[in-house]
């Protein structure tokens, strides 16, 4: 192949000094013909292989056709329905350069953005690890804002991802501009907008600012691209060389860099973002004259341990008002806790994780409170000890106390308290309603007056009040189990008439009904004519599931079809499979009773394919599974399926004569006999 350098040669020789083609051959020692194709073409020759073609020529009028229909379809289903025999990789290729045809293109527009109308809101996370107690580092966000017209760049590292910390730093750096602008833009941050609704925190803080939170669609990064490029600014001109030694220092390292990266020269806008600031702060909303509601916010009554969690970590409060309801507000910087509008505790918000913050005033009162005990304790002290029951020797633990700060811990400490003024019945009842077991609230003191009699120890007590618990909540939970499965009738195993079905292995139904099956996520599949009892099978197989702590869904293959199609019209298909897949074994009965459309045969083909190893399955069918292609109207989804369903699973195929009709037989019989006489 000639190229490109003699191509040009032959031009010059020949039209710019007027060489002959033939001496431009002798030069060059090329053919004349050669000369004369350089001549003839009118641009450089280019080495083009001539297309070898591909194995998914002869298949793709069928993968046209199901794209027109499935523009989505996945590839693993595509290759099932037109029978594909060769791997992936050539499927997957063509289908990228059709399915734009069929899917369609979402252009997008240049955008212009007016003063004071948008702000671009997102979260980074720095790599460095921040040191925030003793031993202790952490990757923290940092709440990153743009102004949309001047591109100023406000950023401030905080505690936390939750709801409260968020709105907390936003308020930071709005207050700091002086104004807000008419619109905050988001992604699907879970605490502002994860479920495609703005959360109920992010719309209250909007509100009181009159501003709105708008939300990003889902993964779509472009859509706020200005923010996220400034997150890649951060991280390749601010962290280099940098050295942190708190959130603090970070925060003040990042203040002072951000004044030189708002008066630096972006191009996009030709000009300084701190130049541009006084145009975009004119059209800006001006602030209410009230703070919004930012901070983590929670209401919590003290128990005997007189401390309070936020965000992982404990804070001592005042013991003397234990029992009582307390409102606890936190900052990024502080912890206030309010007992009926009074400050019972002040500290300064710790940002390690499962840290203990304790105020030695606090610890003082509490080892006032524990030296001279209630008259209700000391009576129950006696008691116990005339009634022979033997008690541990309590073991007071050292409390760390500093006069001149609060003490900070990161590992696990336990913590001593007062008892309740209104004595122990009421604190246990108290307790147990926290922790939400009823039984022993109920049990505690019948159990308590047996352990005297018959002289239990202290851990035989404890075992039986916990036995009594978990009997009982096991029950309710066995039954509230059976009522979500949506049985058409609870039937069990003990109920079936064994003798009916010789053909039954007795010992694999004995296995089965173990629901082992179902925490290995296997299958069991039940085969045989109408009438021999496999939905009386497959619901006894269920309730033993469920009375084993396994969450059970029945219903019918034609509703199973409903449910799948409704949600498939609704655009949530996914959701549903995903809401599906919590259950540990789903039952499907009758499959093969109703034949299927093709749409109906994918839908199922997906909810067998979720499914796969992930959960169980148990399906009943009046088929072979030869058979199973008719009724789904497809073989090649009906073998795929298969496939997915016999790979873990035990099949019991069922013969004999139909439970119904041998009821009938006997009662004709019956009949005639009683004519007879």
């Amino acid at each position: 192949m000639l190229n490109v350098e003699d191509w040009a040669e032959i031009r010059r020789l020949h039209r710019g000094e007027g060489v002959p083609i033939k001496e431009i051959a002798r030069r060059l020692g090329v053919a004349r013909n050669t000369v004369r194709s350089a001549l003839a073409s009118d641009r450089p020759p280019k080495y083009e292989r001539a297309p070898r073609g591909s194995v998914a020529d002869a298949y793709e009028p069928q993968i046209r056709a199901l794209l027109a229909e499935w523009p989505r379809m996945p590839a693993p289903v595509v290759a099932s329905r037109i029978g594909w025999p060769y791997s992936l990789s050539p499927l997957k290729k063509r289908l990228a350069v059709i399915r734009p045809e069929y899917v369609g293109i979402d252009p997008v527009e240049r955008v212009t953005y007016e003063p004071g109308q948008l702000t671009q809101c997102d979260l980074w996370f720095p790599e460095p690890r921040i040191p925030v107690a003793a031993g202790q580092e952490r990757v923290l966000p940092v709440l990153v804002m743009t102004l949309a017209f001047s591109r100023f760049l406000t950023a401030t590292m905080i505690p936390s991802r939750q709801a409260g910390d968020i709105l907390a730093g936003m308020w930071a750096l709005i207050a700091g501009l002086g104004r807000v602008t008419r619109a905050l833009l988001w992604d699907r941050e879970s605490a502002i907008g994860g479920t495609g609704r703005v959360t109920v925190p992010a719309a209250a803080f909007a509100g009181t600012l009159a501003t709105q939170i708008r939300l990003a669609p889902p993964r779509d990064p472009e859509f706020k691209g200005m923010v996220e490029r400034n997150n890649q600014y951060l991280e390749t001109s601010f962290l280099p060389g940098r050295r942190f030694t708190s959130p603090a220092d970070f925060n003040t390292q990042l203040g002072e860099w951000l004044v030189q990266a708002n008066a630096r020269t972006v191009r996009s806008i030709a000009g300084r973002p701190v130049d541009l600031l006084e145009t975009d702060y004119r059209s800006m909303l001006a602030l209410p004259p009230l703070d919004p509601p930012t901070g983590l916010n929670l209401r919590v009554r003290l128990g005997r341990d007189y401390y309070v969690r936020v965000d992982t970590c404990d804070y001592s409060v005042d013991p003397r008002v234990i029992g009582r309801f307390v409102d606890v507000t936190a900052s990024p910087q502080q912890v206030t806790v309010a007992c009926e509008g009074q400050v019972v505790a002040c500290h300064t918000r710790s940002w390690a994780k499962q840290a203990v913050v304790t105020d030695p005033a606090h610890a003082a009162t509490a080892a006032q409170m524990r030296g001279d005990p209630p008259p209700h304790r000391r009576s129950h002290r006696h008691a116990a000890g005339a009634a022979g029951l033997r008690r541990p020797v309590r073991r007071r633990f050292h409390q760390p106390s500093n006069e001149s700060e609060h003490h900070v811990t990161t590992t696990a400490t336990l913590r001593l308290s007062a008892a309740p003024a209104d004595g122990l019945p009421s604190m246990i009842a108290y307790l147990t309603r926290v922790l939400k077991t009823p039984t022993i609230g109920a049990f505690w003191e019948e159990l308590a007056d047996q352990a005297r009699d018959e002289n239990w120890s202290h851990e035989e007590y404890l075992a039986a009040l916990l036995q009594r618990q978990v009997a009982d909540r096991e029950s309710k939970g066995s039954i509230m189990r059976i009522r979500t499965a949506h049985f058409p009738a609870v039937k069990t195993l003990e109920d079936f008439n064994l003798d009916h079905l010789p053909s039954l292995r007795r010992d694999l139904l004995a296995h089965l009904a173990t629901g082992t099956f179902v925490a290995k996520a296997e299958n069991v599949i039940l085969l045989g004519p109408p009438g021999l009892g496999k939905t009386h099978l497959a619901i006894g197989l269920g309730v033993k599931a469920a009375h084993a702590g396994y969450s059970v869904l029945f219903d019918t293959a034609s509703n199973w079809i409903t449910r799948l199609a409704a949600a498939h019209h609704a655009g949530r298909l996914e959701a549903e499979l995903k809401k599906i897949r919590r259950y540990k074994l789903i039952i499907i009965d009758e499959v093969g009773y109703i034949p299927f459309d093709q749409d109906a045969a994918n839908l199922f083909f997906q909810l067998i394919a979720s499914r796969y190893e992930q959960g169980s399955v148990l399906v009943t069918s009046n088929l072979p599974f030869g058979r199973w292609g008719e009724t789904f109207s497809d073989d090649v989804v009906a073998a795929a399926m298969i496939d997915r369903l016999v790979h873990h699973a035990e099949v019991l195929t069922l013969t004999g004569d139909s439970y119904r009709t041998r009821q009938r037989r006997d009662l004709l019989a019956k009949e005639n006999r009683t004519n007879r006489r």
